[in-house]
C-alpha cells in the first residue's frame, strides 16, 4: 500500500488504501516518487495518516507543510496519528465524542 507525503516538511503521510497492522507502507511524495517504507504498528483506514517518524509529546503534526494540531503523547514511527495521540488547535472535540471515535474506528490504544 502507499501513502502520500505532500509536503517536504510533513511529519505524517495520507493513507491512499487501508493498511493492516505490521504491513508495509511505502511513502511517496508529491511527485509520485518513492521516498521511504514505514511498517504500519497497526490497522488503518484510507485517508488516514501514519507518523513518518517518532513524533515527541507537543510537536506539531504537519500535513501539506501546515500545522493541523498538536500530538498529545509521543508518537512512534508508523502509528496513526488522529484523535486518540493528536489535538486540534482550530477546534475542540469533547473527549465524548473522541472515545465515540476511536470506539467506532477500533483505533489500537
Amino acid at each position: 500500500m502507499k501513502a502520500i507525503k505532500l509536503s517536504s516538511t510533513d511529519n505524517v503521510a495520507t493513507l491512499l488504501g487501508s493498511v493492516e497492522k505490521h504491513e508495509l507502507v511505502e511513502i511517496i511524495s508529491a511527485n509520485n516518487e518513492v521516498i521511504a517504507q514505514v511498517n504500519a504498528l497497526q490497522k488503518i483506514t484510507f485517508g488516514n495518516k501514519i507518523a513518518l517518524g517518532d513524533i515527541p509529546l507537543g510537536e506539531h503534526i504537519l500535513k501539506c507543510g501546515h500545522s493541523i494540531g498538536k500530538s498529545i503523547v509521543e508518537i512512534p514511527l508508523g502509528q496513526l496519528v488522529h484523535v486518540q495521540n493528536v489535538r486540534s488547535e482550530r477546534l475542540d472535540i469533547p473527549d465524548a465524542i473522541i472515545e465515540e471515535i476511536i470506539k467506532q474506528m477500533g483505533i489500537e490504544q
